[in-house]
């Protein structure tokens, strides 16, 4: 969600985001770390930085890319919030040991190839008694097993010709060809948390579908277990 070329401010970015992801107020708490210094471990646009801000965390933001650092050093501005952006890579951040209350990733992991580096650099970087949240595509989701694997993989004749790696990362986000994504199931999931992090709870959000011409289509159901939205949280073990 860079937003790059769309015109919108600040206000119309925010509601854009919190409307799509309407359960996001309600699982990260944004209120309850006022006075808590968070990582925002791949900022993107800024717009969850900017809401740590708003209800009284001191937030370091950092992303991989000057276009993320750029756009949410811009957007901080607009808002008239006050944070630390910066640029630098998941898997060998530039800060102290037990430094921050929580680290925030969402939207992130999944797009970093050795995954369990940016993990262990998350559980340094945490104080012992701080806690990870963070946001992992699902496997096991209406998503990608109809809108991806389905509509892309079998309809589209993809599936033979390109891994469903390949397929997944094509198709995970707003503008299409990202390099590299991948989708875990909730026990792939634990299990690689589990490495690092104890306290592990697990829950999936987000039933949605892509369908032709249309993207985020929300689906009536009783039951998240089948949502895009994988929300993993935990402590930092202690070695």
């Amino acid at each position: 969600m860079s937003f790059i070329g769309e015109g919108l401010n600040y206000e119309q970015k925010r509601n854009f985001r919190y409307s799509l992801h309407d359960y996001m107020q309600e699982v990260f708490h944004f209120a309850d770390f006022k006075d808590q210094v968070v990582l925002d471990l791949g900022c993107g646009a800024g717009i969850d930085s900017a809401e740590f801000i708003r209800h009284g965390a001191r937030v370091v933001s950092l992303d991989f890319t000057n276009t993320g650092v750029k756009a949410t050093q811009a957007l901080l501005k607009e808002a008239g919030l006050s944070g630390i952006v910066v640029q630098a890579d998941a898997r060998a951040l530039p800060f102290k040991s037990h430094t921050f209350d929580c680290v925030y990733c969402f939207g992130v992991l999944h797009h970093i190839p050795q995954i369990e580096k940016a993990l262990a650099q998350i559980h340094r970087v945490l104080k012992p008694t701080g806690n990870i949240m963070a946001m992992l595509y699902h496997r096991d989701s209406l998503l990608y097993a109809y809108s991806i694997m389905y509509l892309h993989g079998v309809r589209e004749k993809l599936l033979g010709k390109y891994t469903q790696n390949e397929i997944l990362s094509w198709y995970s986000e707003r503008n299409e060809g990202c390099p590299y994504t991948m989708a875990y199931t909730k026990d792939e999931a634990r299990n690689l948390f589990e490495c690092f992090f104890e306290n592990i709870q697990t829950e999936t959000r987000y039933n949605v579908i892509d369908l032709p011409g249309r993207r985020k289509v929300k689906v009536t159901m009783d039951t998240n277990a089948l949502g895009w939205h994988l929300i993993i949280k935990g402590t930092p073990k202690v070695f």
